[in-house]
C-alpha cells in the first residue's frame, strides 16, 4: 500500500486538493498527475470527487487547463503554503495487513487519526510493507524509515524484531498495542488482562465454574495477557479452558463441538475476538442451542456489527474516537522528541451490560 499522504473525510473535495497539493509538492508527481480512475483508487475516493478536486487545482493554478483524453500537467506546486505543510507532522503507520483488510474498530480510529493530524495541516501515511512479519527486518526497515522521513512512527501489531529495532535505533515510535518483553518504547492498548479477569469475575458472579475461552491461532501478546487474566481468577472450582480456533466460522464451530463433548462441558464461553462471539451465537443456534439459556457468551473485543445481534452481547468495547485523541497527543510529544509522552499506557474500555450471560 502506498505511503503517501491520504484524504480524511469530511469534506473530501478539500481534502483531496489538500493530499494532491502534498503530493505534487513532495517530488511524487512533478510533471503529470495519474488518470482519473488511479487516482480514485489511491485516494479512495469516488471519480466524482477527484474531478472536482483537479477543477479546484485547475482554478488555483497548479494544474493546466484539461485537454481530451491527456493527464493533467502540473503547472505550478502552490508555492510557501504547500512547503509549509509538508513540514508539518507527517506520521507512518506500520501495519500488518492492508488498510481494508484490518477490523473495523481500527478503521474508525485510524480515520479519527487521520482527520485530526489533517485538521493541523500534518497527515497520516500508512504502510503494510510485506516484509513487517519477517524475522530479520533490520535491513529493509533502515532503508525504509530512512526513504519515508516521518515526524515519528505508529507501529500496529508489531513483531518483537520491529520494536527492537525502533528502540534500538532511537527512532520516535509509539506502539499500538503490547509491548514484547523488554521493549520499552511508548504504548497504548486496551488492558486485556484486566478486562478478562473482570470477565471471568462477572461469569463467576453469574455462578458459571466451567468456562471456555476462544483464542486465535496467531500468537498476539494481548491474547495471551487475556488468558492470564481469566485464568488469575483464583475462586474455588473455577475452571477456564483455552481452545485454539483458525480463523474461520467453521473452525469456532468444531471446537465449540468439542467443548460441548466435554465430560464436564463449559457453561459459558469468553470470545477474545468480537467475530468469534458472532459466530459462537450463530453456531450454538443452529445446534438447537439458546444464549443465554444454554450457554452464557461474553466478548472481549467489539465492532458495531454486534449492535445488531439478538439477545445483545455481553462484553466490552472502546470508542475510537477517544482513542484517536490519545494517540494523536503521544505521538505530538514524541515526536517533539519526548520518549516519553506520559499517561496511562492502558485503555480502560466501556462495559456492555447486554444479555447475553445468565444465571448457571
Amino acid at each position: 500500500m502506498t505511503g503517501a499522504p491520504m484524504p480524511s473525510r469530511g469534506n473530501l473535495v478539500a481534502e483531496c486538493v489538500r493530499v494532491m497539493h502534498l503530493r505534487i509538492a513532495s517530488g511524487e508527481w512533478p510533471k503529470l498527475l495519474p488518470g482519473e480512475r488511479r487516482l480514485a483508487e489511491t485516494l479512495q475516493v469516488g471519480r466524482d470527487t477527484i474531478r472536482l478536486a483537479l477543477q479546484q487545482l485547475e482554478r488555483d493554478g497548479v494544474l493546466a487547463a484539461a485537454d481530451a483524453g491527456a493527464r493533467r500537467r502540473v503547472i505550478d506546486a502552490g508555492g510557501e503554503t504547500v512547503r509549509e505543510k509538508t513540514a508539518a507532522l507527517r506520521i507512518g503507520l506500520l501495519a500488518h495487513r492492508r488498510l481494508e483488510q484490518l477490523p473495523q474498530p481500527m478503521l474508525l480510529e485510524i480515520d479519527q487519526v487521520r482527520e485530526a493530524l489533517s485538521s493541523k495541516g500534518g497527515s497520516l501515511e500508512v504502510f503494510a510493507p510485506g516484509w513487517y512479519e519477517q524475522k530479520n527486518p533490520a535491513k529493509r526497515l533502515e532503508d525504509f524509515v530512512e526513504e519515508q522521513r516521518c515526524s515519528a512512527w505508529m507501529l500496529l501489531r508489531s513483531t518483537a524484531a520491529v520494536q527492537g529495532w525502533f528502540m534500538k535505533g532511537r527512532i520516535p515510535a509509539l506502539i499500538r498495542g503490547y509491548p514484547h518483553p523488554g521493549i520499552g518504547l511508548p504504548h497504548l492498548d486496551v488492558d486485556w488482562q484486566a478486562t478478562a479477569h473482570h470477565a471471568a469475575g462477572h461469569l463467576w458472579r453469574m455462578g458459571h465454574r466451567r468456562v471456555v475461552v476462544l483464542s486465535p491461532a496467531d500468537a498476539l501478546m494481548g491474547v495471551e495477557a487475556a488468558v492470564r487474566g481469566v485464568m488469575e481468577l483464583g475462586e474455588p472450582g473455577f475452571e477456564a479452558t483455552v481452545l485454539v480456533e483458525n480463523g474461520s466460522p467453521g473452525g469456532v464451530g468444531r471446537v465449540l463441538a468439542r467443548a460441548l463433548n466435554f465430560k464436564s462441558p463449559p457453561t459459558a464461553i469468553i470470545a477474545t475476538r468480537p467475530r468469534q462471539a458472532a459466530t459462537a451465537l450463530t453456531w450454538l443456534a443452529s445446534q438447537g442451542l439458546q444464549v443465554p439459556r444454554h450457554l452464557s457468551l461474553i466478548t472481549l473485543g467489539w465492532e458495531p456489527s454486534l449492535d445488531h445481534l439478538v439477545p445483545e452481547i455481553t462484553g466490552y468495547r472502546v470508542d475510537p474516537e477517544a482513542v484517536a485523541k490519545l494517540v494523536v497527543r503521544r505521538l505530538e510529544r514524541i515526536a517533539a522528541g519526548d520518549p516519553n509522552p506520559g499517561g496511562n499506557a492502558w485503555i480502560t474500555p466501556e462495559t456492555v451490560k447486554g444479555a447475553s450471560v445468565g444465571k448457571v
